[in-house]
């Protein structure tokens, strides 16, 4: 069973050190491990967003510039005659090598442009250019019709720009080979005549996707992101990586930034999507390092944790011994140690605490003798009651027989102030406690004659209240002690009880002797004081006390001067109903 309670005090102590061990240093070191990963992760995302919006202003300024050139680019050619005048009068000899020379220079000048088609309204043919090689021109009646020109003849737009595609042989012209699978985005121009607004025809040209991917590239972080250009209508015009549809701005755990386009290409959009786990990849690495270096952290604390609880609780284990080892007869527990550590002042004071518990123990003991003696001596002097008041009795009958009536009241009275003497340590009501001090009153005046003044003015239901014995009679008493016998007779002595709510209210004063504000101190810090122990003593500090012992906090004791004439002294206690004589109270005993 030793062993048992050891364990439990050694698996205490050490689960106390764990708990400390985890509320000070493992909970504090992770949880700042989180914060900073949270702290690291917020900078990281900010900073990446903020300086994937400026690479995209940028990007997205130098595509703007990039097609905003190439779609007016072909407006140049209105601007040479040799071209406008073919597109006006038609393809023929004469006008053929002008043209072809102009649309070399043309295409040369902008070298990814793979290929040029050119269709004549005014004779319904269309040509290809492609590597500044011309094929021969061919009818193409219902060209118009082809998508995406019908569209485009009928809008008022002068453009319309295709997504990219493998370049394809329009006009099935042998100068294009078959071998050629560039990819490349479509321009299409609609030719009108300026003044009169004539349709004239169309030029197309096909441009390679790598001429502006390039400028998308730059913004990829080495292909760690995602850059996709979408048109006006969603329609992908470039990504860095293959995609199947549009763009869906749903990218989950993905963070996505976009940047609108202006200019000729308004509304077109340029889209760039990075991988959080990409983003965060140097983050996570560090959280993870952190929490591996916690986790050994851990294991050193836990080994920390089993070496100091056995350092620290073997000697805990064997004073625990020794305070176990205490009970019954064997109170001789040798606590002395050689330790001067906190546990070693433990064992003097445990030492000291033992002499002063058989200290102790001897008192008792002897206090337990001396209590059986007072009991065998309240039993046998249980017998001197009954006879004295057989004595006064028989005084009593002998003074009544003389005729001596005056003496037998005395006795008589004197009879019954010692029979309610006997009830000292009982609870009376207030009646019976006015009836002792009528009684006592009545002897002092046939001691003093009818100069003794007493104003007793007592409520009736105050009367039936229950209250501890002589709790008036020694102010009665002090009465004549301090103030009548010492000349004052001409002083009356006035005791009043009134109920106030839950309470009672009693005040005793005369108008005799008084004393200084010095010496009133003195008496208050006497009465107000550690209760002196003695059983049985009247006076102010024994009523006081008993207020104190019976009432608690519940009753108060004041004493006052009248301003040098006399004194005052105020009881406030409980309002109680009559108690049967010999009920529960600290102060009753059984009399027999």
């Amino acid at each position: 069973m030793v062993e048992g309670k050891g364990g439990d005090m050694m698996r205490s102590v050490r689960s106390r050190l764990f708990g400390m061990l985890v509320i000070f240093i493992i909970l504090p070191y992770f949880l700042s491990v989180f914060i900073i990963y949270d702290n690291t992760r917020s900078s990281v995302e900010e900073h990446e967003i903020e300086k994937s919006r400026e690479e995209l202003e940028e990007g997205s300024r130098s595509l703007q510039r990039y097609f905003d050139e190439m779609i007016e680019l072909s407006y140049s050619l209105y601007n040479d005659p040799d071209v406008l005048s073919v597109f006006e009068n038609g393809l023929n000899d004469e006008q053929r090598q002008p043209f072809e020379r102009s649309m070399k220079i043309f295409s040369i000048s902008r070298p990814e442009i793979r290929q040029m088609r050119i269709y004549f309204e005014k004779d319904s043919s269309a040509l290809s250019v492609y590597q500044s090689k011309f094929s021969a021109p061919k009818k193409q009646e219902d060209y118009v019709n082809q998508a995406p020109f019908r569209t485009l003849y009928e809008s008022d737009d002068n453009f319309f720009i295709e997504r990219p595609h493998v370049i394809k042989n329009a006009n099935n012209a042998a100068i294009l080979p078959e071998s050629d699978r560039t990819r490349v985005l479509t321009i299409h121009h609609k030719v009108t005549n300026v003044l009169s607004g004539e349709f004239l025809g169309f030029i197309s040209m096909d441009i390679d996707v790598t001429a502006y991917s390039s400028l998308i590239l730059n913004l990829s972080d080495g292909g760690e992101s995602r850059l996709t250009l979408l048109d006006g209508e969603d329609r992908i015009m470039y990504s860095s990586q293959r995609l199947n549809g549009s763009e869906s701005g749903d990218e989950g755990d993905k963070l996505v930034l976009e940047e609108k386009l202006k200019g000729n290409i308004d509304g077109w959009r340029l889209v760039k999507v990075i991988d959080r786990d990409v983003l965060f990849r140097d983050v996570n690495q560090a959280a993870t390092t952190n929490i591996l270096l916690g986790i050994g952290v851990v294991l050193l604390g836990i080994i920390m944790v089993v070496v100091i609880s056995h350092i620290i609780t073997k000697p805990i284990e064997k004073m625990s011994e020794k305070v176990r080892s205490i009970g019954g007869e064997n109170m001789d527990v040798d606590f002395t140690t050689s330790r001067k550590d906190e546990l070693g002042h433990l064992e003097d004071h445990m030492d000291e605490m033992m002499d002063r518990i058989n200290q102790h123990i001897d008192r008792e003991y002897k206090l337990e003798i001396e209590s059986r003696k007072n009991q065998f001596r309240a039993l046998r002097s249980q017998v001197n009651p009954h006879f004295l008041f057989n004595a006064l009795q028989t005084i009593g009958a002998v003074a009544l027989k003389s005729g001596a009536k005056d003496v037998y009241k005395l006795i008589t009275s004197l009879s019954k102030m010692m029979r309610y003497s006997l009830r000292a340590d009982q609870w009376v009501t207030v009646q019976e406690e006015l009836d002792y001090i009528e009684t006592y009153l009545s002897m002092q005046r046939e001691r003093f004659g009818e100069g003794v003044h007493a104003d007793i003015e007592v409520d009736a239901e105050v009367r039936t209240a229950s209250i501890p014995s002589m709790l008036l009679q020694p102010l009665v008493e002090n009465y004549f002690k301090h103030s009548y016998e010492e000349g004052y007779d001409e002083a009356p002595l006035s005791i009043t009880g009134e109920r106030v709510g839950g309470s009672i209210l009693f005040t005793v004063q005369n108008t005799g002797a008084s004393i200084s504000d010095e010496d009133l101190g003195q008496i208050r810090s006497s009465i107000y004081g550690a209760p002196s122990g003695q059983d049985g003593g009247i006076g102010l500090k024994n009523i006081y006390d008993r207020l104190r012992l019976n009432f608690k906090e519940n009753a108060s004791f004041q004493l006052d001067t009248l301003e040098g004439r006399g004194f005052r002294i105020v009881m406030k206690l409980p309002f109680m109903e009559d108690k049967e004589e010999g009920g529960d109270s600290d102060e009753s005993t059984d009399r027999r």
